[in-house]
């Protein structure tokens, strides 16, 4: 059974069913809730009246699931809709089987009218700073500054004398405004980063001060420890009481001086910098910080952190809805409504609506949260997460996905949720039916995942160990449970959360196959020599790493291996002429990229685009229909050719981990023949990410950004693919050899493909 569902799954992942339900949702319930849906995303980001500018749509979301969810027949569902509609949206009409739309003519002097219509430089409300921008014509919005994508402050000691211990970083973090707040940490070896942990899975978003805190292991090469405070998307974050520490032999925690710790000095630059460490002329554009005197943890001053903002004021681009224009929409249950997506303003303000009565309609404060899990408001996550990637996700024309059924489904699987972690899960499942690698869910007060001490890899129909890091595990061991589950059965689980092609898939899943609550152990089942064995071994908030090479290794016979995934450009640039001097190189790319796409220059005769084929839907019409993107914005940054010319022969080794940024170099060294391409099919997801954020504050990515080959074919769910197939054994993996690597070091070596 383990075996072939591993095999089923490396080929093709179908996508996958809710769990089977308890009977908590009717058929009607779904419906409603269904209808509901359709309404509430073409209105909060296509129809355009002042009053629908004003609402809080998240707890609108929330309030019109409660509202309709138990409506008993048609009739009734159709009132709910209207009075929850008419504060923000009077000039929509619903209609049922038989009733026709009354005309809606324009009124008296329209042609000296302004057209209010919305226009989508992709997602713009995403909550990650990217080139998305969206506003309403004729009117102005207030938006995130364009900046860095990360606020943070940082300071950083000498890792020296901490190798091989664990260190501490602490802290106290709340937040306002939806912010969500984390602390950072990274151990370095010279250029090159080791660990990194940014609290991504877990970041704070209590409005009461929450300790939070990181504990890493130091690498016995590491140099330097950097850490500090982190925030990305909006609202505000606030900071206070930072610790570090290390263990001592006995177990004891020992605190290491840091400057400022608690920002007490009253200057906001006493000890700590901004950024994370990276070299850059403005490490806080797009940010304001400073100190704050109310309500610090403790002392007279936190750190507070907040988007800076800026005021859209030009239109995106030219084209939009016509004047009058509507979108008739199916609601099911023989309901539809008709949305007009332009109306007429006159003296700054749309005709026909009031933005009191839409304040007013939020004016009581909303309904006390239960003391367990809202379930209301995680099938209002489902609806929001739903709608933008409907209306914005823009691969709907490569894929095969029923996504109103799919909407059911999920719906369903939300009315079934009890806690966070279900609820984290039913968003995953949801974003898998829309295949994108970059799809993840992520509920802040969801507990913090642990992983075995060991790495794994689908090889010939078993889940084999490659890389360990505890003597219990071996390199070679087939694991054949843990917990008491098969191992093929908990690969199946877990590919069915994963989101994007089926390697990728199968890549993500193999990372969490055996994780569990952080802190706990896995009872492991390994084959090894034909017999079966039993051991307990920890689960650590950190995966096991799969590198066994030094980043860059020059070899007996003078080739050199660079590993992209861990070498520094800084590291690189020191050995260049080497490089280029060598009979060949091997570039290892089947993890991400370290911030080193500039060896490309290296390597190209002529210069390159690294964003050829990359582009921005401008979207002014929903439900990804024809004539619902106005145009597209593309994107020109050129790689230039520099010296000295890597002249050996080169190979770049790649495979299913390779995603997104490794994607856009492997795509240039596809296009302009750079090397040979050996190993496995890319991730197949490329492009800039955005994030949703959703009523009940969890986060889910997507991509937002249309990738294809620089040639015009498609790349999303295909990737770059292997010119030299190349794949490990169980054999070599046991008698330390990697396959893949050797394949090729032999091109490299000789020519042979």
């Amino acid at each position: 059974m383990a075996a072939l569902l591993i095999g089923t799954a490396c080929r093709s992942v179908p996508v996958p069913a809710a769990p089977a339900q308890r009977g908590r949702a009717s058929s009607t319930q779904i419906a409603n809730l269904h209808a509901f849906a359709r309404v509430y995303g073409v209105l909060r980001w296509f129809h355009p009246t002042d009053a629908a500018a004003v609402i809080d749509w998240d707890r609108f979301a929330c309030d019109g699931t409660r509202r309709v969810i138990d409506a008993p027949d048609r009739s009734a569902l159709r009132a709910r809709l209207a009075a929850l509609i008419a504060p923000i949206a009077p000039t929509v009409q619903l209609a049922s089987d038989g009733e026709v739309f009354l005309a809606a003519s324009p009124p008296p002097g329209a042609s000296d009218l302004e057209v209010v219509a919305w226009e989508h430089e992709g997602y713009g409300d995403t909550t990650i700073r990217t080139a998305y921008a969206s506003k309403r014509r004729h009117r102005d919005r207030v938006v995130a500054e364009s900046g860095r994508v990360r606020g943070a402050l940082w300071q950083a000691v000498d890792a020296t004398p901490l190798r091989g211990a664990r260190v501490r970083l602490r802290g106290q973090i709340r937040a306002a405004n939806r912010g969500a707040g984390k602390l950072w940490l990274r151990v370095d070896r010279g250029d090159s980063r080791i660990l990194y942990d940014s609290m991504r899975a877990h970041p704070v978003n209590s409005a009461t001060w929450q300790p939070a805190e990181i504990i890493a292991s130091v690498d016995p090469e590491a140099t330097r420890i950097a850490f500090g405070t982190l925030m990305t998307g909006t609202g505000v974050t606030w900071y206070d009481d930072l610790e570090l520490s290390a263990q001592d032999v006995d177990g004891q925690w020992r605190t290491i001086p840091i400057l400022d710790p608690g920002f007490e000095s009253g200057q906001l630059f006493s000890g700590w910098a901004g950024g994370a460490g990276e070299s850059s002329a403005n490490p806080l554009a797009g940010w304001s910080v400073r100190l704050d005197d109310v309500g610090p943890a403790s002392g007279h001053w936190a750190l507070r952190f907040e988007p800076a903002t800026t005021a859209l004021t030009e239109e995106l681009f030219d084209g939009g809805p016509a004047p009058g224009e509507t979108v008739d929409l199916d609601l099911g249950q023989g309901l539809r409504a008709r949305v007009p997506l332009a109306l007429y303003s006159k003296d700054g303000h749309t005709i026909g609506d009031d933005p009191g009565a839409a304040r007013r309609l939020q004016a009581e404060p909303p309904p006390a949260s239960p003391s367990g899990f809202d379930t209301a408001c995680g099938v209002a996550d489902v609806i929001v997460v739903w709608n933008v990637l409907e209306h914005f996700w823009p691969y709907w024309d490569v894929v095969r996905t029923d996504w109103s059924a799919e909407l059911d489904v999920a719906l369903a699987d939300a009315l079934d949720d009890t806690s966070v972690d279900d609820h984290a899960a039913t968003l995953e499942r949801l974003s898998a039916a829309a295949p994108d690698g970059h799809a993840e869910s992520i509920c802040g007060s969801a507990r913090p995942r642990g992983y075995p001490p060991f790495a794994l890899d689908a090889i010939e129909h078993q889940l084999v160990v490659t890389s360990t890091a505890t003597s219990a595990i071996a390199v070679g061991d087939v694991i054949v449970a843990i917990d008491g589950r098969p191992a093929g059965d908990l690969l199946a689980v877990e590919a069915a959360l994963q989101s994007g092609s089926p390697q990728y898939r199968i890549a993500a899943a193999l990372q969490e196959v055996g994780a569990g609550p952080a802190g706990s152990a896995a009872a492991v089942r390994v084959r090894r020599g034909g017999a079966e064995l039993d051991v307990a071994v920890p689960r650590d908030t950190k995966l096991a790493p799969r590198f066994t090479r030094r980043p860059i290794e020059r070899l007996s016979d003078g080739v050199y291996y660079v590993d992209l995934g861990r070498a520094g450009l800084k590291e690189i640039t020191a050995v260049l002429d080497r490089l280029a001097a060598a009979p060949g190189v091997e570039f290892d790319l089947r993890d991400y990229p370290n911030g080193n796409d500039d060896i490309l220059s290296y390597l190209l005769t002529a210069p390159a685009d690294f964003t050829e084929g990359m582009s921005i839907p401008r979207v002014i019409r929903p439900d990804h229909r024809a004539g619902s993107i106005a145009s597209w914005r593309t994107f020109h940054a050129e790689v230039p050719v520099l010296t000295p010319h890597i002249a050996g022969r080169v190979a770049f080794l790649t495979g299913p981990r390779a995603i997104s940024y490794a994607e856009s170099v492997m795509s240039i060294v596809e296009h302009y023949h750079l090397g040979e391409i050996v190993g496995a099919p890319t991730a197949g997801t490329n492009g800039n990410i955005a994030e949703i954020t959703t009523p009940t504050g969890c986060h889910t990515l997507f991509t937002a950004m249309r990738v294809v080959k620089r040639d015009g074919r498609q790349h999303h769910l295909v990737g770059i693919q292997p010119t030299i197939p190349a794949s490990q054994t169980i054999a070599g993996v046991i008698a330390g050899r990697d396959e893949v690597l050797e394949t090729a070091l032999r091109y490299v070596r000789t020519g042979a493909k």
